[in-house]
């Protein structure tokens, strides 16, 4: 019998473990004691250097899974390029919803709108720019990469087949223009409600809208770089102004947090029943 935590809770004892890896034997004999009225299970704590060895591949599988966000933020650069030829090429697609996602290897547009016409123009725009092709495929190796480090650290790694069945999911899970509106609503929160803050050049900067075409992933990635090198200006309701009042990156962090194994063991101990 495996006992399983959640794929937070391991995050959690990785960390706590890099100083102490016995730790984890004495925080669970509460656990294993409740067990024991159950049924019959024997515990055997396993060495400190498998212990120690164990946290390691947590820690590397969780930097993986966390360059994610840099990731998107390479994936988001390199677009811009192809949404301003966009606007300036086929002007009547410059506001046609759309997004694309990761396909074993290049990349697929998906549309509700558009003719199969116009999503195969865009499919091939998209595909024709290297350097985004190239950071939706670092994207999607990291996303993979550290799923199978964390199930490998947990003792069972992935088959090819486990491997392959993963890099499927990975491929139709994210949708980066959807993607890139979680995270500019979520670096939104707690900000604008003080003032209206401006990017260079006057536009108001939006970090919530909708970057899902050409014009509004430009629009978006205007706000989002604005307060990514502090070149916002804020405007407060006296009317005075306030330069570079905030500078934050909305692609910091993991962009896909909860992409683990979900049945992900916990270090330090070896349980059977």
């Amino acid at each position: 019998m495996s006992l399983s935590i959640s794929p937070s809770s391991n995050a959690a004892i990785a960390s706590n473990n890099a100083s102490n890896p016995g730790a984890v034997a004495s925080n669970q004999s509460s656990a294993t004691a409740n067990a024991a009225a159950s049924s019959i299970v024997s515990v055997t704590e396993v060495t400190a250097q498998l212990t120690e060895g164990r946290v390691s591949q947590y820690l590397d599988a969780m930097s993986m899974n966390f360059r994610t966000g840099q990731d998107a933020q390479d994936v988001a650069n390199a677009l811009v390029a192809s949404m301003q030829a966009v606007v300036q090429q086929r002007p009547d697609l410059a506001n046609a919803q759309f997004d694309f996602q990761s396909d074993n290897g290049s990349i697929k547009v998906t549309s509700n709108t558009l003719s199969d016409s116009d999503k195969a123009w865009l499919q091939n725009l998209l595909n024709s720019n290297g350097t985004l092709v190239q950071a939706v495929n670092a994207f999607h190796q990291d996303a993979v990469g550290g799923y199978a480090a964390w199930a490998a650290a947990d003792g069972t790694p992935l088959t090819d087949a486990q491997t392959q069945s993963v890099s499927n999911e990975a491929d139709g899970m994210v949708s980066f223009m959807q993607l890139f509106h979680q995270m500019g609503e979520a670096g939104a929160q707690g900000m604008f409600k003080d003032g209206p803050y401006y990017a260079p050049g006057g536009a108001k900067i939006d970090l919530t809208q909708n970057p899902g075409s050409a014009t509004g992933f430009l629009s978006f990635m205007q706000s989002a770089q604005a307060v990514a090198y502090g070149t916002d200006t804020y405007v407060g309701p006296a009317g005075h102004t306030i330069a570079g009042a905030v500078k934050f990156n909305v692609f910091d962090g993991s962009a896909l947090p909860n992409f683990f194994p979900s049945q992900a063991t916990s270090v330090g101990l070896h349980e059977t029943a």
